[in-house]
């Protein structure tokens, strides 16, 4: 169980209870105004958006409302894309012998 809080635009805050921190974060970005899925009729499927903290956008197609919010928490809860960490070097010795 996760509690969650945060401030929306305009003024105010929202708050609420989640059964992990992926879907506190889902339910987070939705409150902010930062995700929206919508119904497309020209494509006929729903077309989702979710803009990140760091400016970055996410969007896509998804045949169902549910699988949309799907990849919209998939996008929100995705490690830093470009971000490589490397272990420190030169740690490696012969054993002795």
């Amino acid at each position: 169980m996760a509690f969650w809080m945060t401030v929306v635009p305009g003024g105010g805050f929202a708050m609420g209870e989640a059964a992990d921190e992926a879907e506190a974060r889902l339910m987070i970005v939705r409150q902010q105004g930062r995700a929206s899925v919508r119904w497309s009729e020209r494509a006929e499927r729903y077309r989702w958006t979710v803009v990140l903290e760091d400016g970055k956008t996410s969007h896509g197609w998804a045949d169902s409302e549910a699988e949309a919010w799907e990849w919209v928490k998939e996008a929100v809860n995705r490690p830093y894309r470009g971000m490589h960490y490397r272990g420190p070097r030169g740690l490696w010795t012969r054993p002795p012998g």
